[in-house]
């Protein structure tokens, strides 16, 4: 089990829901211990019992393994205290691994006939090789579909992306700011296996450059 202290996680409740971030703080032969997972400054609130998947890169790929809270310990900061798992899985299925990013994206609401009228510039929050999250103030609703442009780089130059996609979840966020935002998540549909390919490839390698930069 490749883990080290300080090691980033990504935290999630299930497969669909978003990745909060973290980092393993200790361990034991029983426990490990993480810090409070955040996702756009919203902490991810973990009750004794509740199950989860956790996420994390290592020297040769990236791993994920189900565990479940047994409670939290106040040391300098707040810690949750999971689980060590029985079984680490290293992922195949390399279009769940999602990466906590901000990406600009062109786009609109995909009409029945013709073309977009209206584009909107939007951001990301996080992105896979199968959708992506979006924070929105206006957001669509459930089942929308949509035409998204966006880019990312690969090799040195920017790839240009165009892609369908349809909202799967809309949750509310309460800003620090007073203000009300939503996170969108949406699936992509009809992406070709060579944007497929360099959205993994862009994903592991930023992943493995945050690594390198934790020394």
């Amino acid at each position: 089990m490749q883990l080290e202290i300080g090691q980033k996680m990504y935290v999630a409740r299930d497969e669909d829901a978003d990745s909060y971030v973290t980092s393993l703080q200790d361990m034991t032969g029983e426990y490990l211990l993480i810090g409070i997972p955040y996702y756009l400054g919203q902490p991810l609130i973990l009750m004794q019992g509740d199950a989860i998947l956790v996420t994390y890169v290592g020297t040769d790929g990236v791993y994920r393994f189900s565990t479940v809270c047994r409670g939290r310990r106040m040391d300098r900061v707040p810690l949750y205290i999971l689980g060590r798992p029985e079984q680490v899985e290293r992922i195949q299925r390399r279009r769940l691994v999602r990466l906590p990013v901000a990406l600009e994206v062109r786009g609109g609401e995909k009409p029945n006939y013709g073309s977009v009228q209206e584009y909107s510039r939007w951001y990301t929050s996080d992105i896979s090789a199968g959708g992506m999250s979006l924070i929105l103030e206006n957001p669509p609703a459930v089942g929308t579909k949509l035409v998204l442009e966006f880019s990312i780089p690969v090799h040195g130059r920017l790839r240009h992306i165009f892609a369908d996609g349809q909202v799967k979840r809309v949750q509310r966020l309460e800003g620090n700011d007073g203000e009300t935002r939503f996170a969108v998540g949406i699936r992509f549909q009809g992406l070709s296996k060579a944007d497929e390919d360099a959205i993994v490839a862009f994903i592991f390698r930023r992943m493995a450059e945050e690594r390198r930069s934790r020394g």
